[in-house]
């Protein structure tokens, strides 16, 4: 399944959510990431849909 990724940026915007909100979805691996490096970090756009319906990120 091909999945898109997104910026911090889009994510906060697209769950009109805060930084800190966001981190922690990640922590608890309800949004999946893709880190290039510490300080780039992608988010997946199907893990952010799949959380807002309610349903668990997928991993691959």
């Amino acid at each position: 399944m091909n999945d898109k990724y997104i910026s911090a940026k889009e994510a906060l915007a697209e769950l009109n959510i805060s930084k800190a909100t966001l981190y922690r979805l990640v922590q608890s691996g309800k949004i999946l990431v893709n880190k290039i490096n510490s300080k780039v970090i992608y988010y997946s756009l199907n893990s952010i849909n799949a959380y807002k319906s309610g349903k668990p990120a997928q991993t691959i």
